[in-house]
C-alpha cells in the first residue's frame, strides 16, 4: 500500500509524482483541482491541451484502462520544469475486449506556484505485453 502523498512541500519531483499516484494510479481526479492550474496547456501525440479535455481524458482511462499503473522511474527537476520517465501498463479495452500493454514514456510538466500549468508528451514506446 502507498505511503501518504507527499505533497506539494517536497521538491517539484516529489510533486509530479504524488499527482501521477492520485491522479492515475488512484483514481483520484480531486488531484486535478488541487494540483492543476484552471489555466493548464498541454501538447504531445493526442495529449489533451486543456484542464477540461485533462479531466476528459483521465475519465476516459478509468473507463478504458480499469488496472493502469504508471511507475515513474526517474525524475530530473530543472527551474519550474519536471521531466519525467516511467512504465505504465495495464488492461487496455478497445470495443469490449480487454489487452495488457505496456509502455514507456518521457513527459515534461511545469510547475508554478504548486500548480501543474503545462504537461507535454514528449515520446512514449510501447514494450512487450505482460
Amino acid at each position: 500500500m502507498p505511503g501518504p502523498d507527499p505533497g506539494p512541500a517536497g521538491p517539484l519531483g516529489q510533486f509530479v509524482s504524488s499527482y501521477v499516484e492520485r491522479a492515475v494510479n488512484r483514481r483520484d481526479l480531486t488531484a486535478l483541482d488541487d494540483m492543476v492550474s484552471p489555466q493548464y496547456t498541454g501538447r504531445g501525440a493526442e495529449w489533451p491541451t486543456t484542464i477540461d479535455a485533462l479531466r476528459q481524458f483521465y475519465l476516459d482511462q478509468i473507463r478504458d484502462r480499469p488496472d493502469w499503473r504508471i511507475d515513474i522511474q526517474e525524475t530530473i527537476e530543472v527551474g519550474d520544469s519536471v521531466v519525467v520517465r516511467a512504465l505504465a501498463g495495464g488492461t487496455v479495452v478497445v470495443e469490449g475486449v480487454g489487452q495488457r500493454r505496456r509502455l514507456e514514456w518521457l513527459a515534461h510538466y511545469r510547475v508554478v506556484g504548486q500548480r501543474i500549468t503545462e504537461i507535454n508528451l514528449l515520446a512514449y514506446v510501447p514494450l512487450a505485453a505482460e
